[in-house]
């Protein structure tokens, strides 16, 4: 009787941390397209984990597009501090803009990818705060789709 209890008291647990990383999914808005540069650099991410945790990069793409595996879930919370998609100017060059991933670990290693791209391939939040700012970067944190 008691392990059947126990059974019943890990199953109810397991529904709701499963509910909870599936809970509040959210699906793109009608319209709402990725620009060409926040397509490369979710790639970037899943390369760069891929490279770095010893993991498939197919699942790592997978679970960025927001079916991720609880696994590996547990494995990218435990090793990953934080994402950060940077959007630098290029002094002397006004049509174009660096665009840098950084992929900060809890062992305090620093990985980064970076790719100069065309003013036209940003994003358009982002030349609206230069122009709004004046300022030479622009930091934006990147999110798990089950963070969010």
């Amino acid at each position: 009787m008691l392990e059947l209890l126990a059974l019943a008291a890990l199953s109810i647990a397991t529904f709701f941390v499963v509910r909870r990383l599936f809970r509040g999914k959210s699906k793109p808005l009608a319209g709402k397209q990725e620009a060409p540069v926040e397509i490369w650099a979710r790639s970037e991410i899943a390369r760069i984990l891929a490279d770095t945790l010893e993991l498939e990069e197919s699942q790592l793409s997978a679970a960025l597009r927001g079916n991720p595996d609880p696994d590996l879930v547990t494995r990218l919370e435990r090793s990953v501090r934080k994402v950060e998609i940077v959007y630098e100017r290029v002094p002397g060059m006004d049509a174009a803009a660096d665009v840098r991933v950084e992929v900060h670990l809890e062992n305090g290693k620093l990985e980064r990818s970076i790719r100069r791209v065309e003013k036209t391939e940003l994003p358009a939040h982002i030349t609206d705060d230069w122009a709004k700012t004046g300022a030479a970067q622009v930091f934006r944190p990147f999110s798990f789709p089950w963070q969010s």
